[in-house]
């Protein structure tokens, strides 16, 4: 061999163990799949954009709705966070069912709320909404309507609990689904 061509072999085994190196680190410095879930599911509802993707059916405003229910009552979430779901949980409302109460009002009894499930050690594990074929629709003089259910899964003292919900909505000017009012299901 000669020097030139060791010289280049040195080199190339050189390079070859730069890129190892850098894709080792890489690897190392990658968020673990974990952390990267642990992006808060609060996280990723407030960086949705209603006005630009607002939920298209009454099951998915139901589901957005829950997931903000959900987020209200894990025990990591935030004041900030809390006051910030509570923006977009409104968004889902409709503006009849806004009007019976102010942000601040629906924001203190919201955290009088939380602050009770966070005592009693309660956390909502899970839900389910109904299917859409079980959607009912109607039209009458309140407008375009939907209702369906939502059900809540929530741990206290390692029990679970179900609450079933009969959610009510009702189509906008815009044609989308807001929610009018919601009940305790029999």
């Amino acid at each position: 061999m000669t020097k030139n061509s060791i010289k280049n072999a040195i080199i190339v085994i050189a390079v070859l163990c730069a890129g190892i190196i850098v894709a080792y680190l890489a690897v190392l410095n990658a968020p673990k799949e974990e952390e990267a879930a642990k992006i808060s599911a609060a996280a990723r509802i407030l960086n949705r954009n209603y006005e630009e993707d607002y939920p298209s059916t009454p099951r998915e405003v139901v589901k957005a709705y829950a997931d903000i229910s959900q987020c209200y009552y894990d025990p990591e979430v935030t004041e900030q966070e809390i006051a910030g779901l509570a923006k977009k949980m409104r968004q889902l409302l409709d503006p009849e069912l806004q009007a019976n109460q102010s942000y601040e009002d629906y924001l203190d009894s919201l955290r009088a709320e939380i602050l009770q499930y966070r005592q009693a050690e309660k956390i909502i594990t899970s839900y389910s909404v109904s299917s859409g074929a079980d959607v009912k629709y109607v039209t009458n003089e309140n407008g375009e309507l939907a209702t369906l259910f939502l059900t809540f899964n929530i741990r206290e003292n390692g029990k679970i609990n179900r609450i079933k919900e009969q959610f009510i909505l009702r189509k906008d000017k815009d044609k989308h689904w807001r929610i009018l009012g919601w009940q305790l299901a029999e």
